[in-house]
């Protein structure tokens, strides 16, 4: 997978929030209105059914209808997630910054003028900001889609990535899922960043 930077975490002053989605696609031309199911299993717990719900509500862009009862599907969505524990360092404002000169003694060679920050005893103004290290969560969702018709082959892949270091997963998952299908079937390999308004909850 590509590399990537992903500026999620919302502030005071945007209010935004952006997830990054890839995927992949052999989407059948006859799919439209066919009956889809989910994968799910017994003992199935409560928060992965609760996000279940999610993506159901927006399966409706594949063009596909969630089978009822007995009903036989022909396609199969699965999904899993989960949340990694990262690190990097970030640039912040030094509280205990100092707008005053101080000494610098670095020697160079030869005799005259030497520009302070390279040789001589000079003097240079202290920085204003230092680097940190801060934590964040990377979360993700992998949706699959496979036809039950043509010996289960995976017809549509995405993976949903977002990070933050202040919304938790269940404040992220809404954002995940309504990223999945955005732009449905797209192109193989297509990488989208899709920016949402946190206080409309909704795409900007």
């Amino acid at each position: 997978m590509a590399a990537f930077v992903l500026l999620l975490t919302a502030c005071s002053t945007t209010q935004q929030f952006t997830t990054q989605t890839t995927s992949f696609q052999q989407w059948p031309a006859n799919a439209q209105g066919q009956l889809y199911r989910f994968n799910t299993y017994a003992g199935q717990n409560l928060e992965k059914a609760s996000y279940e719900s999610l993506l159901r509500n927006h399966m409706w862009k594949t063009g596909l209808i969630e089978a009822a009862g007995s009903q036989k599907a022909r396609f199969e969505v699965s999904f899993d997630y989960g949340v990694q524990s990262r690190q990097q360092m970030v640039r912040e404002n030094d509280p205990f910054y100092d707008p005053f000169f101080y000494p610098t003694f670095n020697f160079g060679w030869g005799w005259g003028y030497h520009h302070p920050f390279y040789s001589g005893v000079g003097f240079a103004m202290a920085p204003q900001y230092r680097y940190v290290q801060a934590s964040y969560n990377r979360y993700q969702l992998h949706v699959s889609i496979r036809d039950l018709n043509n010996s289960g082959a995976e017809v549509y892949q995405a993976t949903v990535l977002a990070d933050s270091n202040k919304a938790s997963l269940t404040q992220v998952m809404p954002f995940l899922t309504a990223s999945v299908f955005d732009g449905f079937p797209g192109k193989n390999g297509q990488v989208r960043k899709i920016n949402f308004d946190i206080e409309k909850n909704e795409r900007n």
